[in-house]
């Protein structure tokens, strides 16, 4: 998984803020709800996950790597939320959310560290009172101490802000410390956007509950479908079947999952065969059992951190019967053996 740059999107944001247009809203804004992904991934083109630098905005930053996991604590939204492991200290990873004005901005983002994490807040606006060419910059230290879920809110944070030349990124004028709305109130409201990203001391951590531009957005797991298949469907008495299970994600890609193979006799309670089933290097779980009895198969797929348990399909091996002998064909087998002996011929004895 990967956590989209920033630059081309800050590269096309301060253009518009250059020329001074206002940022128009996209239909996101207006479709607002809560939206479950399984990915650093959001398909909006206003609320998304991105790196910055710490110290400086237009800094060099490095992608962190991103996984879903369970946790890590109690999950804000669901069960899950999206992990973040930094490559290096010195950049920021979180959500990047535009605004149509800063009085009113309010984006919030959840997050947890089990060894706490230290973050900045960017947040960029231009308002009727900036010089052409322009636009205010903001910036406030956040941080997540160990052992909780932390949620950091942009309009409770208190940005230092200087008014920076968009062409070449020089500090032109400093205005002091305040929060959004009391910075709007005093130079200006204005259209822009926000960062606010953690992992500056190179710490791992988890993001979940982002909420901004009227949406909120859930990281939880994948779907994924498991099926079973046997080499032979009917067999005599005792003879070896091989099982196959696959596990598949909605694009069809095989993801190799463990699987558990369980059986029962139809209608009976189903038990666990064996231990736990590795996938071969081409993703497919593979197993060789003996049959005594028509025996019904399924594959169990444990939790995992980004995926909820499942089952397969069952599939039935029948066993057939041995062929049984009757008592009348018993006996009739016993006269036709006694049929088929010899007559024995009386001896003859020679006189004197």
């Amino acid at each position: 998984m990967h956590v989209r740059s920033i630059m081309t999107a800050l590269a096309a944001t301060t253009l518009t803020l250059t020329m001074g247009t206002t940022l128009v809203s996209s239909p996101a804004h207006a479709a607002g709800g809560s939206r479950t992904l399984s990915g650093p991934a959001t398909g909006d083109a206003d609320v998304y996950l991105t790196y910055v630098g710490c110290a400086d905005l237009l800094g060099n930053a490095s992608a962190p790597a991103s996984r879903i996991n369970l946790g890590p604590y109690s999950a804000p939204l669901g069960r899950r939320s999206l992990g973040l492991v930094p490559t290096a200290a010195g950049s920021a990873a979180g959500p990047y959310s535009s605004f149509d004005s800063l009085a009113g901005l309010d984006s919030s983002v959840a997050v947890a560290a089990t060894g706490g994490s230290s973050g900045v807040s960017w947040v960029m606006a231009v308002s009727r009172q900036s010089p052409a060419g322009t636009a205010w910059r903001g910036r406030a230290a956040v941080s997540a101490p160990a052992g909780s879920w932390t949620t950091v809110s942009s309009s409770a944070l208190t940005y230092d802000w200087a008014l920076v030349d968009l062409s070449s990124g020089a500090t032109v004028d400093r205005a002091g410390s305040a929060t959004p709305a009391q910075f709007a109130a005093e130079h200006g409201d204005g259209p822009g956007f926000a960062v606010t990203g953690f992992g500056c001391d190179g710490k791992a951590f988890n993001l979940d509950a982002v909420r901004a531009s009227g949406s909120t957005f859930d990281f939880e797991g994948v779907s994924l479908s498991t099926s079973v298949a046997a080499g032979r469907q009917q067999v005599k008495p005792d003879e070896e079947v091989e099982l196959t299970g696959r596990v598949t994600d909605g694009s069809g890609r095989l993801t190799g999952d463990p699987l558990v193979l369980e059986s029962r006799s139809p209608g009976g309670q189903w038990a666990t065969v064996g231990k736990p089933v590795l996938a071969s290097r081409d993703g497919v779980a593979r197993v060789v059992v003996p049959v005594a009895k028509t025996t019904e198969f399924r594959w169990h797929r444990p939790e995992s951190q980004y995926a909820d348990e499942g089952w397969s399909d069952v599939v039935t091996v029948t066993v057939d019967k041995p062929q049984e002998t009757q008592p009348g064909d018993q006996q009739t087998q016993q006269q036709d053996g006694q049929q088929q002996q010899p007559e024995q011929q009386p001896s003859e004895t020679s006189g004197p």
